[in-house]
């Protein structure tokens, strides 16, 4: 990694943590849970515990004097010692949270310096943590920082696949359990980081899909791809999601022969996992059928959504597809100028979302405003204004 002023951050960082600290302690003293002189009590670990919690409790007028005072502990360890890592990474969350980006680009910046320089250091270890700070890099911090750190993360991920392949690197999981499906998160029975690689690289290609930068973020679920194979096979539901996030990509280049081949491959993997009545099968298959329509295969298209209206026969959706699927199918015809053939679906779609939304919810808005927009082109003015009026009631005055 480049090497950063981590001596100048590092003074600065600790001016702040010592004046800080006084401060807020003295505004907050009623606020604070008392502070024993036990050992215990201030141990590294209890300080770091309780700061975490207060962290995911938004108690920030506590977390934050408590992650200073753990690292004024952690610091007792030596300077690249595995636990003032931990509690500058906290801090560094706490202040992206409160918005201080400078403040958490420096604890970030300083967590993986640290993680990089332990004396049992192992930079493979440090690829989770590249990954947050890339994302960090693209979201709040300093961008043109985000690609050679990418680039670092890519070389050790790709290093570390080739030697999978090869043989060199054996990838273990806890021996008598079965691998399990997951949809965005690593099955927790999986003992090796070369899965969880695969998440950050997905997470890392999301952000630069979502900055614009369609190279770099296709490299990216390519490599998460790459080893979900190797390490998963062919067939593993984790794959879908790295189909999808690939089709998406295509979508948005407008190469919609190669979003929907990505699109189907999700689909087929999805459903074939869990089963078609999954609402993460619908999803899948809405997304190949709305790249079809783009292509103008219609009838392909048409094809999907007759078919999903069979996966709910035996028990209703838990989230009203049943209404979109039905929503879909008249939106396709009158897309065709199939408006007498579109009309039935429509009304269908309009009930149901009714039926599970409830009559005034925002939710049936756009059930009504499509229906109004066929009832017109088959003539029926009044119908098609009344349909209109209720939708303007319920969605309000527009500015």
């Amino acid at each position: 990694m480049p090497k950063h002023n981590v001596s100048f951050y590092c003074f600065v960082i600790h001016i702040l943590i010592n004046a800080t600290l006084v401060l807020t302690i003295l505004a907050n003293e009623s606020s604070l849970p008392a502070f024993g002189s036990s050992q215990h009590e201030n141990s590294w670990a209890e300080l770091q515990q309780r700061g975490t919690t207060a962290l995911d409790a938004n108690e920030y007028w506590i977390a934050e004097p408590t992650l200073m005072k753990a690292i004024g502990q952690a610091e007792r360890f030596g300077p690249k010692d595995i636990r003032l890592a931990k509690s500058m990474g906290e801090l560094g969350r706490l202040y992206t949270i409160r918005g201080r980006f400078d403040e958490a680009q420096t604890c970030l910046e300083e967590e993986l310096d640290i993680r990089e320089h332990t004396p049992d250091g192992d930079r493979y270890q440090c690829i989770p943590t590249m990954s947050s700070l890339i994302r960090f890099y693209l979201t709040y911090g300093t961008k043109n920082k985000a690609e050679p750190l990418t680039e670092e993360m890519l070389a050790l991920v790709e290093g570390r696949l080739e030697q999978a392949r090869s043989g060199k690197y054996k990838v273990k999981f806890q021996k008598g359990q079965p691998l399990q499906g997951w949809l965005g998160v690593a099955a927790p029975i999986m003992r090796d980081p070369i899965v969880e690689w695969a998440i950050a690289c997905d997470a890392v290609g999301n952000c630069y899909r979502a900055d614009g930068n369609f190279e770099l973020a296709n490299r990216l679920f390519k490599t998460a791809l790459d080893i979900k194979t190797t390490v998963l096979g062919n067939n593993h539901l984790s794959l879908a999601n790295s189909y999808d996030s690939l089709g998406s990509l295509y979508l948005e280049k407008n190469d919609f022969h190669e979003a929907e081949a990505y699109f189907a491959d999700a689909l087929e993997i999805t459903e074939k996992t869990l089963g078609s009545q999954s609402h993460e099968v619908f999803i899948r298959l809405d997304k190949l059928a709305r790249c079809l329509i783009k292509e103008e295969k219609y009838s392909q298209a048409e094809a999907l959504y007759l078919r999903a209206r069979n996966f709910w026969k035996t028990e209703p959706s838990k989230y009203g597809d049943e209404a979109r699927v039905a929503f879909a199918i008249g939106s396709l015809y009158t897309q065709e100028h199939k408006y007498e053939a579109a009309l039935p679906y429509l009304q269908e779609s309009l009930a149901l979302a009714e039926k599970f939304n409830g009559p005034d919810s925002i939710n049936v808005v756009p059930y009504l405003r499509r229906y109004a927009y066929t009832l017109y082109y088959l003539g029926r003015k009044a119908e098609m204004e009344q349909l209109q009026s209720r939708a303007n009631t319920i969605s309000g005055p527009t500015s």
